[in-house]
């Protein structure tokens, strides 16, 4: 199960979506900006968008500086990780996946009949990944799936390592998922180019806060952009998707200005967490990793008193551990309140 809502799940409480403080997912709380929705009320539903979004890659290859022909548009990440597996992957090919993480790489290599590995990172280390022992374990990978900012862990990769690491491996292709990039303290490294045997997989849902839009985009050779656009439908991204990859090429001061509030309060959540008795990990992103032992049950507990949704990393292997996203302050001053009800009921 993912972060987010779940309309089974609230519908037995009897909680409706306005009803419940959303802890669980990343997205951004100080969106979606003035201009993207505009866009997304303007958006041309009257007639069919361009199949592979042409006129929104043009406009976002012209911000990012790279030609349209290296972009593909997507329903979100999600979508771009499963074209890229049923484009790479099959019987008798091989995916490496560092973990935790994301896990819609590996639902989709096992989909395509791919053999599946993983090399998993330890809560000793706080979750840090070793590229050099990752690479004695890639021979052999036709695919090998980094995510930074991962999730849920909120460590980043270096990038002068993940290019290290690829130029060494040429002949696999690395995806790197750079989905919470944005908004996290490496937001620099999206403008940084990479070999040609790297994918860097993005999400415009998270950084304007538009889940329910779904858009992303992936940066790839041109080649092999164009085999994932041919192993698909068309219309893979509607008018409103396309309208926001448009819109968002305006909104580069709006995504900043909320990357600094959310880094601050992200900080100030872990300071929060840590005074209750929560050990908490260090993070690069707009979400944190905190111990939580209890986590199955005060969930359950968090969600039917308080109406707050929290993240129980059991989905991702981590039992006894919480993600929570950064949120505004009277936002957490109601975690807060919840969490020190639930520890004298304890």
């Amino acid at each position: 199960m993912h972060g987010g809502l779940h309309d089974a799940e609230l519908g037995a409480l009897g909680l409706g979506a306005d009803d419940v403080l959303d802890f669980s997912s990343s997205t951004n709380p100080y969106g979606p900006a003035p201009a993207m929705l505009r866009a997304l009320a303007e958006a041309a539903i009257g007639r069919y968008p361009d199949s592979s979004g042409r006129h929104a890659r043009a406009r976002l290859g012209e911000q990012l500086g790279v030609a349209p022909d290296s972009l593909v548009l997507g329903n979100g990440a999600a979508d771009l990780l499963w074209t890229l597996a049923r484009c790479l992957l099959g019987p008798g090919r091989r995916a490496l996946i560092v973990e935790p993480t994301f896990s819609e790489l590996r639902a989709a290599a096992g989909v395509c009949g791919a053999t599946i590995d993983e090399w998993r990172c330890r809560a000793e280390d706080d979750f840090r990944v070793d590229l050099s022992a990752l690479a004695a374990q890639a021979a052999g990978a036709n695919l090998v799936y980094l995510c930074s900012p991962n999730t849920p862990t909120g460590t980043a990769l270096a990038l002068d390592d993940v290019e290290s690491f690829a130029r060494a491996e040429p002949e696999r292709i690395v995806v790197l998922d750079q989905s919470f990039a944005s908004l996290s303290e490496v937001h620099a490294d999206l403008e940084r180019g990479l070999p040609a045997n790297v994918v860097c997989v993005r999400s415009l849902t998270k950084d304007h806060g538009i889940p329910g839009v779904r858009v992303g985009y992936l940066l790839a050779a041109p080649a092999l952009c164009s085999a994932l656009e041919a192993s698909r439908p068309a219309w893979t991204t509607s008018a409103f998707a396309q309208a926001a990859v448009v819109a968002s090429c305006s909104c580069a001061g709006f995504v900043a200005e909320s990357r600094a509030r959310l880094l601050v309060d992200r900080r100030e959540l872990a300071a929060d967490l840590e005074a209750l008795g929560f050990r908490t990990l260090p993070s690069r992103a707009t979400f944190l990793l905190a111990e939580a032992p209890d986590i199955s049950r005060m969930r359950v507990r968090l969600l039917a008193g308080h109406h707050i949704l929290v993240r129980d990393c059991a989905s991702f292997g981590l039992p006894g551990y919480m993600r929570l996203g950064a949120k505004p302050s009277a936002a957490r001053a109601r975690l807060l309140e919840a969490l020190r009800a639930e520890g004298r009921r304890a």
